[in-house]
């Protein structure tokens, strides 16, 4: 039985630990975001290749362009979550490598951050729709004009 982190950063630390020991970096959790559709950097990309990118980041290794770039367009919807074969959460995962992509973690900053200033509201608002399964699936194939 493991013990309870007794700060947020030995519960990151654990997120990121946890990542590397236990992601093979397949690419499910890519394939079911709804996000990379919309950058461009990550057009053609691989799965596999970009979570290798991801786990680099979370080693703290720098030249990582496409990890870095879905760790920033992450928008936490949830959906790779389920996709992931080893149990892992790559929502957490994403959101652990941008905390250190950002330098949030005592890192050098290999990115900036978002500059809209209500990300967090939209994101907040989008989460209290509630939407069901069906309307879930629906939301995320629309695709933007």
């Amino acid at each position: 039985m493991s013990s309870k982190p007794g700060s947020l950063r030995e519960y990151v630390d654990g997120i990121i630990a946890g990542a590397l020991e236990r992601c093979t970096a397949c690419g499910k959790c890519y394939q079911a975001c709804p996000m990379p559709e919309y950058s461009k950097s990550l057009e053609g990309a691989q799965p596999a290749a970009v979570m290798s990118e991801v786990l680099g980041v979370l080693r703290r290794e720098t030249s990582h362009a496409r990890g870095l770039e879905f760790a920033k367009i992450c928008t936490q919807s949830a959906s790779c979550i389920p996709a992931c074969p080893e149990g892992i959460n790559p929502m957490l995962m994403l959101r652990a490598a941008r905390m250190i992509a950002l330098g949030s973690l005592g890192d050098p900053k290999q990115m900036e951050g978002r500059e809209e200033p209500q990300f967090f509201r939209k994101i907040d608002t989008y989460a209290a729709l509630q939407l069901n399964d069906q309307e879930l699936v629906d939301w995320h194939d629309r695709r933007l004009p």
